[in-house]
């Protein structure tokens, strides 16, 4: 087994470095971006904008890589020789170093962006310190990110095409569907997207904060466990 995890590790080993390049660049532009922003605001306040998004880019990208490398990688690893036991710890021990390391990044690239923007905003009022929020529900949500895209990764291989339709239409109601509900809810409460996003909000907030991890952690587990159910009877394709 500790065989195939460091074979799985070696294979992908570009995966860490992709991370911290992405996530360096993407925070760069964030802070440069801020940068710019400060010399036409008039009400100035700063934030780690450049740590946000470099946590929202690579949690789009591991959502799309986690979903290739189960698909890509379920075929060549049984081909040449390795167990469905071993493919499947190996490909969470990969998840969980690749999110260890995101979380770090995370700690470190924030605390450097608030250093910074101290220095060059001097005098300016700080906004509203968001390493707190990072942690406790950016990285919840790439895990989950990262164990949903296993999942269709695995129901790819069972079912194929449609799939990839029905992760698709889950996506842009996420993306677009979400924030207008979310927007009806403040603007429009009467309406039935606003009262929608209402009841679906106090039904969210009325969840104590433990039940709320309980949940989480219960997503998580049938997430893995169902990846595990599909790829442990799914056939090799080549």
């Amino acid at each position: 087994m500790w065989k195939a995890i460091k074979r799985q590790i070696y294979v992908q080993r570009e995966l860490y470095a992709v991370i911290a390049g992405i996530m360096l660049g993407v925070w760069a532009l964030g802070a440069a971006a801020l940068a710019i922003a400060m010399h036409f605001i008039e009400e100035k306040a700063y934030f780690p904008i450049g740590t946000c998004c470099a946590l929202m880019a690579i949690g789009v990208m591991m959502l799309f890589f986690v979903f290739g490398e189960v698909v890509v990688y379920f075929n060549v690893e049984l081909s040449m020789g390795s167990t469905r036991k071993e493919l499947f710890v190996s490909h969470l021990a990969m998840s969980l170093l690749a999110i260890a390391e995101i979380f770090v990044l995370t700690v470190l690239l924030c605390k450097a962006e608030e250093v910074l923007n101290r220095i060059q905003y001097a005098g300016v009022k700080e906004g509203i310190k968001l390493l707190p929020y990072l942690l406790r529900i950016g990285i919840p949500i790439i895990v989950l990110l990262v164990i949903l895209a296993g999942l269709v990764g695995a129901l790819f291989l069972l079912f194929g095409r449609p799939v990839l339709a029905a992760a698709w239409i889950v996506w842009m109601f996420l993306c677009i569907g979400v924030p207008r509900i979310h927007d009806a809810a403040e603007e429009m409460p009467d309406s039935l997207w606003g009262r929608i996003g209402n009841a679906v909000g106090r039904l969210i907030g009325g969840i104590p904060g433990y039940l709320q991890w309980v949940l989480f952690v219960a997503l998580c587990a049938a997430g893995t466990a169902g990846t595990w159910a599909i790829l442990r009877r799914q056939q090799v394709s080549i």
